[in-house]
């Protein structure tokens, strides 16, 4: 059996997290169940209002999970069998499968190696003609080369689908994630 030593550094103590924020997550939770409405609903409807203004864009959806949001995001755009999405090579599965998942190919690019982005010097030659969006992903809160990317994605008339899973929050050029490609998740 391994124990933990004192110089040891827990994971993630979710309980902790919890406890601090206990009262107002316990109100919460009690409305939604009060509520009878455990999808969509008023609840829902504050969220996306508070995080469209939060990140500075005019709408948002509520949605599963960030695999949902980029797949949907997606396919509202007609990416779909033939088409390619140019994706990091480096990042959680749910960007690749949200691609697969949409009838797509995932055409990976290698990131940065100091912000572990995906780098724009990179995209030009993996661009082809079946290419239909590039899915930069914002990593560990740190925030891909956005004005690069979106003017490549110009010039070649592709949509910029941002993963911005990982950096709620996060700022480029003052402007929040999520709010300078065609459309987020």
């Amino acid at each position: 059996m391994m124990t933990k030593t004192k110089s040891e550094v827990g994971f993630l103590d979710l309980r902790e997290t919890y406890l601090e924020i206990k009262e107002e997550l316990d109100r919460a939770a009690r409305r939604v169940m009060d509520s009878g409405w455990y999808i969509l609903g008023r609840e829902v409807q504050a969220f996306e209002e508070v995080f469209a203004a939060f990140c500075g864009v005019r709408h948002c959806v509520g949605v599963g999970n960030g695999l949902e949001a980029l797949q949907l995001i997606l396919r509202a755009y007609g990416v779909g069998a033939s088409d390619e999405v140019i994706v990091p090579a480096n990042t959680y599965i749910a960007t690749w499968l949200a691609v697969s998942g949409a009838g797509a190919t995932v055409v990976p690019v290698e990131p940065v190696e100091r912000t572990f982005n995906l780098d724009p010097a990179r995209i030009q030659a993996a661009i082809t003609k079946k290419t239909k969006a590039i899915l930069p992903v914002h990593l560990y809160g740190q925030t891909a080369d956005m004005q690069a990317i979106c003017e490549i994605a110009h010039e070649r008339g592709l949509k910029v689908v941002e993963d911005a899973s990982q950096a709620h929050g996060a700022r480029y050029e003052g402007q929040r994630r999520g709010a300078i490609g065609d459309a987020a998740g």
